[in-house]
């Protein structure tokens, strides 16, 4: 009989069987299949290693399936996933549903579809078949005829799908196959199959040795993992009674304690899951208990251990295997902590290629040809690397755009032209030109997807790797899917989305995100994945009651209930789902049985939020092996716990983190002051200073640093308070010079002073960008208005004698009118601008203004809060304009209190201006004053010029606060 069948338990020698069989026949070509595309490259170095270099072919089920369909003359390509799925979603379309209408709009309802499809398909159920079950189930129960009508359909309307494209899926292609090579198996010729590591076989599977054993009649050698009477075998039974229907040679192997280097372990594999004996063996330190406060606690406790076995006990990478139930639940937080730890590797995820660089750049290159495409989706495009040779340019492109409200594509990409008249966009054209064909929209795109990817690598020629090799994956996925749905659209345009549609089905293809298949990496992966390999050490995680034993998960279409009266009603044989405890124990004792020398089970005691978990009954499952005392032997690391104790640290610095956290910690250095002779010869050659800078670094020198001399620029539009304080100076000044040459404000004035004030801004508003959003932009316009004429009515009744003279007085500057006002001896040569001047009738006396927005620092919060603004002024008005400063205020223009100006006036001057009494000061302390805000400025002036850089978060934000903590990062700043 040209099948042979090897069973046995885990470690029976059977790979020793299968791959020695293998060696003898590699003189006919032998075929090794394994379960994953990761045991291909282990089983290809180990019969490498064992001498087996030329003639060895070792392949997925996948492969063999490739090379029996070319043997039996079967051409063609079956549809990829992205095509099936369109195919699926047609024939959802054509089908009028009612009882699944509602679920037909759901996400995930194309893919429950082709789940059901393809179990339809995989037991050779035909449409019509299929037809006949579903009206003889509605038969007999009435209430679900019509539910059961639409299933019929749904399953009908998909095969006319593929018939009507001339196309087959995966299934029915390989099915296709098996069928050619049946009716001539002379095609396959003597060829020897092996199958190794296969814990069970799906139908398509169990086919195809049927054919190849049965029908071809080739050598065929099948290895199982069974042991009669063993509960841990239970949901392999079916299995090995239909292979054993095929009337195969049975070689049944024992088991075998050689391949364990602790006992204890080979214990646990002949006991897991049968009755606990008399005596019982301690495992000693073969079994390892780790528990962790919550899900990070736990992935960190299990990577340290692993850490140590590789850095403190000789074991390699490739030794240990990190096993979860679904490890790509956990992907995130697995790569973040074992690359923090440093260790070396390999963790089979996708990842959906719009989450990728170049991904994201070709979904926003479609978008861009859309009318709907936003502002956003021209810079993700010109963000793709390689786009731009300088990266920059993206950025200024969108500080603009946020600017001045660009906000769709069109918009945006006008000021990119505007300011790049050489650099035009010509890709969004030829994108948008190809649109209205979905067969040259996919040509275009996939061109598209080639020059992105090959702009990073204009003129080399090396091997890519990491995030580059990642780029590679993602091109090859999305040229692969338009050519899809190119093809397609050969035949039915209506199979190819919209191009709306096509940029979401384009970011959704999932691409490898990571191909590293090397050895020397510590394999992070599940219990199917291990099984056909041992390891010296495996770490079993997560095992949480809902995460191993996972839950039954009933198939979306058909329950067990329904699948029972169905196989009644009609004859079918679906196999039932919701009893999977059996398939869950067999997945532990695979895993339990690989390690030959450590057994590690870990768990969160509860989630990163807090909340308990329950932990596995599996562990205890595994306890029942081993002597009571074991189970007290828990490694615990708590909730939130920062690095590791000297003993179990993986690097001095997971060391030093934990010393950290256990002692009292120390602040934070100060900030450095600044050493760069350039740095400090550039600031001391400076001649002038301006009154803000010296407030700026009075109130806080690290907010001068970063404001004043790092001068980092903002992408997001000016503050609306600083724009809006912008219009009204202008406004202000408008108003208030067409009326100076009438003498002061009065009440008389006041319907003139309103008429222009409203002329003014009308006629500044086109030019005002207080927001780039147009609604608010008006809103703000109607306060400002409100806030101005406010002002206007109240400056009119202030009674002043004093009459506005001078406006936006600009001293100092290179192209000012006026040079610097020279102060303590020329220490201090100030710049500035004085928003506002307003002199006496005899003009002798001044009065300096500065407007503010809601609020006006009293005088005596000037030297506190760092207000020196309006006091340097009044030092500086005599040497500019020859006149005597008897008054400096702060004048609100906002809401926040009644409108009177703050600040400082000379006891006596201007006695009919409205102020505030405490305001009005006696000649002795008015002078006292202004010394003091040269004192403080003088001080600013020399800790600027020493590089003096001390923060001091209580002033340096408004009201309070560290204004910059990211910087600064000072201990009050955090607090």
């Amino acid at each position: 009989m040209p099948l042979t069948l090897v069973t046995g338990p885990a470690n029976a020698e059977k790979a020793g069987f299968v791959l020695g069989a293998y060696r003898a026949a590699l003189d006919d070509d032998p075929i090794l299949v394994v379960p994953t595309f990761a045991d291909v490259d282990h089983y290809r170095r180990e019969l490498a290693g064992a001498g087996a270099v030329f003639g060895v072919r070792v392949v997925a089920f996948s492969g063999l399936m490739r090379e029996i369909a070319r043997r039996a003359g079967v051409g063609g390509r079956p549809l990829s996933r992205l095509a099936r799925e369109r195919v699926a979603g047609a024939a959802i379309a054509r089908v009028r549903l009612e009882a699944l209408a509602a679920s037909a709009g759901t996400p995930g309802f194309v893919q429950a579809l082709l789940r059901l499809v393809s179990e339809l398909e995989e037991q050779r159920i035909e449409p019509g078949r299929w037809w006949a079950a579903m009206r003889a189930w509605g038969e007999r129960e009435p209430a679900r005829a019509g539910y059961a009508e639409e299933l019929a359909r749904l399953y009908g309307a998909y095969r006319d799908g593929l018939r009507a494209i001339e196309r087959r899926d995966r299934v029915l292609h390989d099915q296709a196959a098996l069928d050619a090579l049946r009716l001539q198996a002379a095609r396959w010729g003597a060829t020897p199959v092996f199958l190794y590591g296969f814990d069970d076989l799906q139908a398509l599977q169990r086919d195809a040795i049927e054919t190849l054993a049965v029908h071809a009649g080739a050598p065929v050698t099948v290895s199982l993992a069974y042991e009669p009477g063993r509960a841990a075998f239970a949901g392999r039974g079916e299995t090995f009674q239909e292979l054993m229907a095929l009337g195969p040679e049975h070689v049944e192997l024992p088991a075998l304690a050689e391949h364990y280097e602790r006992p204890a372990l080979h214990a646990l594999e002949r006991t897991l899951f049968e009755a606990p004996a008399s005596e019982r063996p301690d495992p000693g330190d073969a079994l390892m208990l780790l528990e962790g406060g919550g899900e990070r606690a736990e992935i960190e406790l299990v990577a340290a251990h692993v850490a140590q076995l590789i850095g403190g006990h000789a074991f390699a990478p490739e030794d240990v295997a990190v096993v979860l139930r679904e490890p790509r639940e956990h992907a995130a937080l697995l790569e973040q902590v074992f690359g923090e730890l440093e260790i070396p590797y390999s963790l089979d995820r996708t990842i959906a290629a719009g989450h990728t660089a170049l991904g994201r750049g070709l979904v926003a290159l479609l978008r861009c040809a859309l009318a709907s495409a936003r502002a956003d989706d021209l810079l993700a495009w010109l963000r793709t690397p390689g786009k731009l040779v300088r990266a920059d340019l993206a950025d200024g492109l969108e500080q603009r755009a946020r600017i001045e409200g660009a906000a769709t594509a069109v918009q945006a990409r006008a000021l990119w032209e505007a300011r790049h008249p050489d650099f035009v966009l010509h890709e969004i054209d030829r994108v948008a030109a190809a649109a209205a064909d979905p067969a040259a929209l996919c040509r275009r795109l996939a061109a598209e997807c080639a020059a992105l990817f090959a702009a990073p690598h204009r003129g080399e020629a090396r091997v890519l790797a990491g995030p580059e090799a990642l780029d590679a994956r993602v091109a090859g996925a999305l040229r692969s899917a338009l050519g899809e749905l190119e093809r397609l659209a050969g035949v039915d345009r209506t199979l190819v989305p919209a191009p709306d549609e096509l940029a979401r089905v384009l970011g959704d293809v999932q691409v490898r995100a990571h191909d590293d298949r090397r050895p020397g990496l510590v394999a992070i992966t599940s219990p199917r994945e291990l099984r056909a390999r041992r390891v010296r050490a495996a770490f079993l995680c997560d095992l949480r009651e809902d995460a191993f034993p996972r839950p039954a998960t009933p198939e979306p279409f058909l329950g067990d209930d329904e699948r029972r009266a169905l196989n009644a009603a009609s004859g079918l044989r679906l196999r039932l789902r919701e009893d999977r405890l059996d398939a869950e124990r067999y997945l532990l004792y695979a895993v339990a049985s690989r390690p030959t020398e450590l057994l590690a089970l870990s768990w969160p005691a509860a989630d990163d939020e807090g909340e308990p978990t329950v932990r596995s009954l599996f562990v205890d499952d595994v306890l029942d092996s081993f002597d009571p005392r074991a189970a007290e032997r828990v490694e615990r690391r708590v909730l939130g716990a920062a690095g590791f104790e000297a003993a179990l640290a993986p690097t001095a610095n997971e060391a030093a983190r934990y010393d950290l956290a256990a002692g009292p910690g120390s602040p934070e250095p100060a900030m450095a002051w600044l050493r760069d002779p350039r740095v400090l010869r550039n600031i001391n050659e400076r001649s002038t200073w301006s009154a803000s800078a010296l407030e700026s670094y009075a109130s806080c020198p690290v907010k001068w640093f970063v404001e004043r001399l790092l001068r980092p620029a903002a992408l997001e539009p000016d503050p609306e308070p600083m724009l809006r304080g912008d219009l009204a100076h202008r406004v202000l000044e408008d108003t208030l010079r067409a009326l100076s040459d009438g003498g002061p404000l009065t009440p008389e004035r006041l319907d003139e002073a309103r008429a222009l004030l409203r002329a003014a801004l009308d006629e500044r508003a086109d030019d005002a960008r207080i927001s780039p959003n147009p609604e608010r932009r008006r809103s703000a316009l109607r306060r400002l208005e409100a806030d101005l004429l406010r002002y206007v009515e109240q400056a009119a009744r202030g009674q002043s004698a004093f009459a506005p003279r001078e406006f936006e007085l600009r001293f100092g500057g290179p192209e000012d009118p006026l040079g610097p006002a020279e102060l303590a001896g020329g220490e201090l040569r100030l710049q500035g601008r004085i928003d506002r001047i307003d002199v006496s009738a005899g003009g002798g006396e001044a009065i300096v203004y500065d407007y503010k927005g809601k609020a006006a620092p009293p005088q005596a919060r000037w030297i506190d809060d760092a207000n020196l603004q309006v006091g340097l002024y009044l030092l500086a008005l005599p040497q500019l304009l020859e006149l005597e400063a008897v008054g400096g205020l702060y004048q609100p223009l906002g809401r926040d209190d009644d409108g009177r100006p703050r600040g400082l006036l000379l006891d006596g001057a201007d006695p009919g201006l409205t102020s505030v009494s405490k305001d009005r000061l006696a000649p002795e302390a008015f002078e006292a004053l202004l010394e003091e805000v040269l004192d403080a400025a003088l001080q600013a002036v020399r800790g600027v010029r020493s590089g003096a850089l001390v923060p001091d978060p209580t002033s340096c934000a408004y009201r309070g606060g560290c204004a910059h903590p990211t910087i600064c990062r000072c201990e009050a700043a955090s607090a």
